[in-house]
Formats: C-alpha cells, sequence, structure tokens
C-alpha cells in the first residue's frame, strides 16, 4: 500500500513539474519536486524499491522534458544511491538537514545534466544559467522541510504507524545527566 501511494505522488510530482510549473513566469522558477521526492525516497525508503521507483520517474521526466535518453535516469541514481549511503554512515534523518541536502541533490542532478549534456554535443541544449540555479536553490531549499513532513506524515498515515518526533518538538528525556 505504501509502495502504490508512493508510485502515485512520484507521478503526480512528475505531472505538476512538467505541465504546470513550467507554466509559470520566468521570475516566479520552477520548483523541482521530483528531486524533493527522489530524496524522500533515499532516506525512508528501502534500497530496491526505492531506486525501482527512482528509475521510473527519471525515466518518465526523460520522457517528456529530457535532453538525452539516459542522463536523469543516471543523476537520479546516482543521488539516490548517495544519499542511501550517507543516510547509512551519518545521522541524516533529521528534519534540519532536509534543505542542505535537497541543494546538493540539485546541484549534483544540473551539474551532471549539463556536463553530459556538453560532451555529448559541441553546444549544450540544457544551457547554464547562475540566476536560474540559484533560484531553484532557494526554492528548493525553502520546500523542503514542508514537503518532507507532509510525504512522512502520508506514508505514517498509509502505514497505519505513529508518527515521528518533527523537527519542532523537544526531545524527550534528560539529556543533561551527569556522567559517572
Amino acid at each position: 500500500m505504501k509502495h502504490l501511494l508512493l508510485l502515485f505522488l512520484g507521478i503526480l510530482f512528475l505531472a505538476l513539474q512538467t505541465t504546470v510549473f513550467q507554466a509559470l513566469p520566468l521570475w516566479m522558477g520552477v520548483p523541482d519536486l521530483l528531486t524533493l521526492f527522489i530524496l524522500f525516497l533515499a532516506l525512508h525508503d528501502k534500497p530496491l524499491p526505492g531506486a525501482l521507483l527512482t528509475l521510473f520517474l527519471a525515466v518518465g521526466l526523460e520522457t517528456f522534458s529530457g535532453y538525452f535518453l539516459g542522463l536523469y535516469a543516471i543523476a537520479y541514481l546516482m543521488v539516490f544511491a548517495l544519499v542511501q549511503w550517507l543516510a547509512g554512515t551519518f545521522a541524516l534523518r533529521e528534519m534540519s538537514q532536509q534543505p542542505g541536502l535537497a541543494a546538493i541533490s540539485l546541484l549534483l542532478v544540473n551539474g551532471f545534466v549539463y556536463l553530459a549534456s556538453m560532451m555529448l554535443e559541441h553546444v549544450s541544449s540544457a544551457p547554464w544559467q547562475w540566476g536560474a540555479v540559484l533560484q531553484r536553490l532557494l526554492i528548493i531549499t525553502i520546500l523542503a522541510m514542508p514537503v518532507n513532513r507532509w510525504l512522512l506524515s502520508l506514508t505514517a498515515w498509509c502505514d497505519h504507524k505513529k508518527r515521528h518526533r518533527t523537527f519542532f518538538q523537544p526531545k524527550k528525556g534528560n539529556r543533561y545527566r551527569a556522567r559517572v
């Protein structure tokens, strides 16, 4: 049930990103919800179902707005694997670390697609414009925590599990007891 919900939400985010958000004026910016969704999958899902869903959504993004077939799939799978490895090595599931991870993930995806398209074609199909990149970084940094909280609450509702402690709730217990 949870993976069916995640598939539906991923397709919804993909549809919003490739249709509705592309119609927004340039000065508003285009939020990259798929990067936030893949970051959520890497942090809160098992490796195999998360990687398969990431691959499916990345190929869908390439179908609708890709330059060369396979670039987004490689970039998003690379980000998924890197974030999953970092989450296993370090404690990265805290809500306060989501904006930084989202910004780094977006830079990795955009940088990889830009460099790979430059190698495949002498004039890149994906121009690198610092203003647009910084605008997307700001948007994704602002949206990272609310989208992650919303996705966590939806998956917790789907699993009928107790909700995790949110960013704004204090930790329980005495954290300042004297060590003997």
